[in-house]
């Protein structure tokens, strides 16, 4: 991914805000609001439009770019070029029912779809402008009318995303600057042109003349709407944004708005990043968008398709954090879903059909991140997400204060128990089959006695599991060094230029023990370099950073062995003992191998 699309979700700029502003609704009307989507937790997000058609290929050569949706602006298409395709966009395969059957079967309850990208081109009956896909293609019919008949028949919630902020065919928006040379460029800062009166007001103009009617005919024209999913906010006003949720809400009271209306504090829930896989919480209801390889809209040329259980393992991440997950498909110009996005929508779907009791209604982790995988919540239950299956046999569930009733395989009919041990007053110990039944996750319930009283630190395994510190969980001090996209390779922290600044984690350890300490990190070739100290339980270690590559081409060194006297809290500390170059270094984690006993 390029740093230019890394914009358009305006990662780069969200990582360098320290911190970001917590924000929590606790009313009674949000609470209602919410209810439904707290319950669903897995939505499918589609991508199709006319870029569809051009599958990231213009006049036979590769657009560069991620996004195959971006190609109208990355390769510079003029509008008049750019509208003769949709004489050629003719869907004929397209069935709603086959789309909202594949997203149940995945187990999902909401689906998110394109009415109108950036590209301008609408995707359903507009009268507000006829470059939509009933008056320009020889298709000719609306398929947002079929598909929310689809969705309200098999109660799949139905959702628009609508590009409020870009519109590249509208002479007055934001992102066309190669037909129209005085427009707002698509990668400007809203501090550029906010005091612009021109731009201001023809922006104004477009928000005006196409974007609220627009808006309006979405949330008028096809029942119940449950979602207005909004993109690139960081491109207008705060009162801009207040003025679209505003404006949802008096058309329909009960329709939900995502953060990406305008940022933080505004609409119903959060956002993450695009295929952010490493976050820091911020906003207690919040949701994670994700594609099945590079780009969200349908790329001839896009084969990184990811795994299912990389899929399954970054929903599961999200769930425990209390977040929804988003899906996206990007299906072909003639409407269907590739074979590809199929099979890994069934093999999501198997693993839900089995699982799905450790997905819907349940909330986060109240025993944070074990190293062995993830936890959710429901009610008494516990589900314990296996990641990792301890070869011992003997899995331990650090931080769970309560006494567990009875624990057993979800997937198991029978729910025979496994046999239960309480190590100490905070750890408890199960004795699970030597081999996972799922390699991706396997689930364990452990149903517990009273309220959950739970100690979420690290806690440092003896045995069977390495002991990570990754960079997004730890804690900054300082005013320089920022924890960096989350993005794939970018789980970081960057911005290291002051000694002063420094990255904690406080972890906990049941018993003595002795452990080799390694660091992972990234270093610039001529623009990073220094000495940093690792440190904890008083003991300390020094060493140098060896830049190489671009920052991201991850190194590691051994710097010592921590030997831990005896059980309890502890904390452990990366600072800058010197800096060479402009940074230190990007720390991606800190790992801690058990050695055993101490000797």
């Amino acid at each position: 991914m390029t740093q230019r699309d890394m914009y358009m979700d305006n990662a780069e700029a969200e990582a360098e805000q320290q911190p970001a502003a917590l924000v929590e609704y606790t009313e009674e009307v949000q609470d209602r609001r919410l209810a439904w989507w707290r319950e669903a937790r897995f939505g499918m997000f589609i991508h199709w439009g006319l870029y569809s058609l051009l599958g990231g290929v213009w006049k036979g050569k590769e657009v560069p770019g991620a996004y195959g949706e971006h190609i109208m602006l990355r390769g510079q298409i003029p509008v008049r070029e750019y509208e003769q395709i949709a004489g050629e966009f003719n869907p004929v395969r397209y069935n709603a029912e086959e789309w909202v059957k594949a997203a149940k079967a995945a187990g999902m309850k909401y689906l998110v779809i394109t009415a109108k990208h950036h590209d301008g081109f609408a995707l359903y009956d507009s009268k507000v402008s006829d470059f939509n896909i009933v008056k320009r293609t020889p298709y000719a019919r609306d398929p947002m009318k079929d598909l929310a008949d689809a969705c309200h028949k098999h109660g799949v919630k139905l959702c628009f995303y609508y590009s409020h902020s870009m519109d590249w065919h509208h002479p007055d928006s934001q992102g066309n600057t190669h037909d129209y040379p005085n427009n707002i460029g698509a990668w400007d800062p809203l501090e550029s042109w906010v005091d612009d009166e021109d731009k201001r007001t023809r922006y104004e103009r477009y928000l005006n003349e196409k974007a609220f009617p627009q808006l309006k005919e979405l949330l008028t024209q096809y029942g119940e709407v449950a979602v207005i999913w909004f993109d690139c906010g960081h491109k207008v006003t705060d009162e801009q944004g207040q003025r679209f949720v505003d404006y949802v809400r008096s058309l329909q009271p009960n329709c939900l708005v995502n953060r990406r209306v305008r940022r933080d504090g505004f609409g119903d829930y959060g956002n993450s990043g695009d295929n952010q896989l490493h976050i820091r919480i911020n906003r207690k209801d919040w949701e994670s968008i994700h594609t099945m390889n590079n780009s969200w809209g349908y790329k001839k040329t896009d084969h990184n398709w990811k795994s299912v259980t990389s899929i399954l393992r970054n929903m599961i991440d999200v769930f425990s954090l209390n977040g929804n997950y988003l899906l996206n498909v990007g299906p072909t110009p003639e409407g269907e879903f590739d074979e590809k996005s199929l099979d890994i929508l069934q093999g999501v779907g198997r693993w839900m059909s089995v699982n799905g009791e450790s997905v819907y209604a349940t909330t986060g982790s109240p025993i944070g991140k074990p190293q062995w995988g993830r936890c959710t919540m429901k009610g008494q239950k516990l589900y314990l997400h296996v990641f990792d299956w301890p070869r011992s046999g003997k899995l331990v569930v650090g931080g769970l204060r309560n006494r567990i009733a009875k624990a057993y395989l979800l997937a198991d009919p029978e729910q025979a128990r496994l046999a239960i041990r309480r190590l100490n007053a905070d750890d408890v110990e199960l004795s699970v089959p030597s081999a996972p039944l799922d390699p991706a996750a396997t689930v364990i319930v452990a149903e517990i006695e009273g309220a959950v009283d739970a100690n979420p630190l690290k806690l440092l395994h003896r045995a069977d599991h390495l002991n990570v510190f990754g960079a997004f969980d730890g804690d900054i001090d300082g005013e320089k060094l920022h924890y960096d996209t989350g993005k794939a390779g970018r789980d970081t922290v960057t911005g290291w230029s002051r000694k002063e600044d420094c990255i904690r984690w406080t972890y906990r350890a049941a018993e003595p023990g002795s452990y080799e300490v390694k660091i992972v990190y990234g270093a610039q070739e001529g623009a990073a370099g220094g000495e940093f100290v690792v440190e904890t339980a008083g003991q300390q270690w020094r060493g140098s950073v060896k830049p190489k590559g671009d920052g991201y081409e991850f190194a590691w060194d051994i710097v010592g062995i921590a030997r831990l006297e005896q059980p309890g809290e502890y904390t452990l500390t990366v600072r800058a003992e010197s800096i060479a170059g402009e940074t230190l270094m990007n720390l991606k984690e800190i790992q801690f191998r058990s050695l055993g006993d101490l000797t």
